[in-house]
């Protein structure tokens, strides 16, 4: 079972409207398998992954059984298929090809992220060759690299829920590098993310957000409650400060972020000293604060409102007279929601710098046994990198205090803000308690409002992507398409001077170069998937021209899963038929044209015609033509591209 060849193509394809891994396989060696072979096969194979994963998903009927090595590449794709769904996202279509004389066929498995894709189908024949030959294969460890993998190349909590919320509203989703830059919509009317950070986030913004002495300072000049506190520059310092404000207080770095080497209701000499050389790892600054007794809470603000507000619960544990701390905390890092897999909705729980303190103020340590009922609190400080939880608190939350929350991040600046507030009851103003808002974020973490982390969901996610592209606005520009074996350049230069006239940006890809029109933006043929990736991403285009070769298609998919226009040069005529691969690809863009949109074909062209009987838009016959000539047709159908372009959601 040899992977010949292997290929990405990218949006609507052949295969699916799904982008997929074509995977060429050979066979040949396995025909000689019998029924009984086969049956055992899979049988090993069931047994080899974790229970009931290697269900087949339903791909409407493109898989027939017709032989052994039909079989074989059946157990290839649905293993693929399944590897892929146990570490990362769950992904169901694809196909099976016949297969040939030589004993190769092809099979395509959809994939969310390629490198991973690629590395499952590597797994899965691994796995298939060992069932196979009815050896063993340490399946476990396959899956921990393939993890491993996942968390590396698969957008993490905070920006694969934002992604997922886009895609829900239509919004084209384009990543941009191995990070998490998002590309969200087209041309003109794009807008990029990066975690829970946007493209309207200013950079000024966040430098203020990390300065926490400075975002004080100008919080304070507004009236809004903060804590009372100032630099210090050494440990005697840092004590001769606490004395003057009065004691407890709080020591951090004063640009640090992540709740990192903060110490927290220090009240004796020594506490103080202790805290000031641990934050002093963080950064070089170091603040100190009087201490706000209450609870922590983190109050979500997008634009100007308040989208959720959660209580951070520092981690407890439940004592039961037989185990220690340390031993209490591996029981719980136990639980299957939790580990290091950043796509894990629980991290484990784990000692911080103020553990120590913490449990001695309780009378334990990590090593004494808790009795049997008695809960422990591990922190002061609510991390949930530490795995602490939280509790919603969206609907009590005072009014006061979320006007002042909104007040607080718009003066930083940010669009998007987590504000970490203390408080002992959110539900009342904060200056009538002595709560106090501590820092605003500028990189909130979303997974503090997703289950089992929080106990109800708030459509944080919902809310940015809203503000990005408010009234279900789904940042697309309208996109014409243009293939077949005839003048496609002459198609499309023409289409494009066409919708030049009306001043707006045309980007075009050719086989000519890319062109923001007139301007040649880069020279060479373009008429690729490349090409049209780069017209989509240009921010000047409002509309765009895209050329593409059929065989091009076929070979990388179609890239765009929406079009307006779609124009086909002559496909087939004067007793010259479309070869069948190439008939895919065209069927492809038609499929991928909006039933409000066009598709114009030549006359004279059986095939063309015979591929848009169903098509549920309007259908244009014009007279074949090249060159210049292309010009009255375009014209001709001019009216109905120019309503068709203007439809882009």
């Amino acid at each position: 079972m040899d992977l010949l060849a292997v290929k990405a193509l990218r949006g609507p394809n052949v295969w699916s409207k799904a982008s997929v891994l074509e995977a060429r396989i050979g066979v040949s060696f396995w025909q000689h398998l019998g029924a009984a072979d086969v049956f055992a096969f899979r049988q090993r194979l069931a047994a080899s992954l974790p229970g009931g994963s290697l269900e087949r998903a339903a791909i409407d009927g493109k898989i027939v059984h017709a032989g052994p090595g039909t079989a074989l590449a059946e157990a290839l794709w649905e293993v693929a298929l399944a590897l892929q769904t146990l570490v990362s996202t769950t992904v169901s279509s694809g196909g099976i090809g016949p297969i040939s004389a030589s004993g190769t066929l092809d099979i395509a498995v959809e994939y969310e992220e390629e490198k991973l894709g690629r590395a499952c189908l590597d797994s899965a024949r691994r796995i298939c060759l060992a069932a196979l030959a009815a050896q063993n294969l340490d399946v476990v460890d396959e899956m921990h690299r393939l993890r491993a993998l996942a968390e590396d190349v698969c957008l993490g909590r905070a920006t694969g829920p934002l992604v997922a919320a886009a895609r829900a509203r239509g919004i084209p989703v384009r990543r941009l590098d191995d990070e998490s830059l998002v590309q969200l919509g087209h041309g003109r009317q794009q807008r990029r993310i990066r975690t829970s950070v946007t493209d309207r986030t200013g950079k000024l913004a966040e430098w203020i957000s990390l300065d926490k002495e400075l975002s004080k300072k100008l919080l304070a000049e507004l009236g809004l409650p903060v804590p009372l506190g100032r630099p210090v520059s050494s440990a005697e310092h840092a004590w001769a400060t606490a004395c003057e404000l009065g004691l407890p207080v709080v020591v951090k770095p004063r640009n640090a972020d992540y709740g990192h080497g903060i110490g927290l209701n220090l009240s004796t000499r020594e506490q103080v000293f202790a805290a000031y050389v641990a934050a002093r790892e963080y950064r070089d600054e170091v603040l100190l604060e009087r201490f706000a007794q209450g609870a922590q809470y983190r109050i979500t603000v997008v634009g100007n409102q308040v989208v959720a507000a959660v209580r951070r619960e520092p981690v407890r544990l439940t004592g039961d007279g037989t185990h220690t701390i340390s031993q209490l905390m591996e029981q719980a890092n136990l639980d299957p929601r939790r580990g290091d897999d950043l796509r894990l909705p629980l991290e484990r729980v784990c000692a911080d710098d103020d553990t120590s303190q913490v449990l001695a103020e309780q009378g334990f340590t990590l090593d004494a046994l808790v009795p049997a009922g008695v809960e422990v609190v591990l922190s002061r400080i609510a991390h949930s990198w530490a795995g602490a939880g939280v509790s919603d608190v969206t609907d009590v939350v005072h009014p006061r205090v979320a006007a002042q929350s909104i007040r607080a991040a718009r003066l930083i600046g940010l669009d998007v803000a987590g504000l970490d507030v203390v408080a002992q009851d959110i539900s009342r103003p904060l200056e009538d308690q002595g709560g106090v808002i501590l820092e605003v974020n500028a990189e909130p973490t979303i997974a503090f409002h997703f289950p089992p982390l929080c106990d109800r969901y708030r459509p944080v996610c919902e809310a940015i992507i809203e503000s990005l592209f408010p009234d279900g606005r789904t940042g697309r520009i309208p996109v014409a398409v243009i293939s077949g074996r005839g003048d496609r350049v002459g198609a499309g230069r023409w289409l494009a001077e066409f919708l030049r006239e009306s001043g707006r940006g045309i980007g075009r890809a050719s086989c000519e170069g890319l062109f923001l029109q007139p301007e040649r933006l880069k020279p060479g043929d373009q008429a690729n998937l490349a090409g049209s990736l780069a017209a989509l991403l240009c921010p000047e285009v409002d509309i765009a021209v895209l050329e593409r070769d059929l065989a091009s298609i076929r070979h990388e998919g179609l890239g765009s899963d929406r079009v307006q226009v779609a124009i086909l040069t002559r496909l087939a005529g004067d007793g010259e038929p479309l070869e069948a691969e190439l008939e895919q690809a065209a069927r492809v863009l038609v499929a991928a044209t909006s039933p409000h949109g066009v598709v114009a074909i030549e006359a004279n062209d059986p095939t063309a015609a015979a591929m848009t009987e169903s098509f549920a838009g309007t259908v244009v016959v014009v007279p074949a033509a090249t060159g210049a000539a292309w010009a009255a047709p375009v014209a001709a159908i001019a009216t109905r591209i120019e309503s068709a372009l203007c439809e882009s959601g």
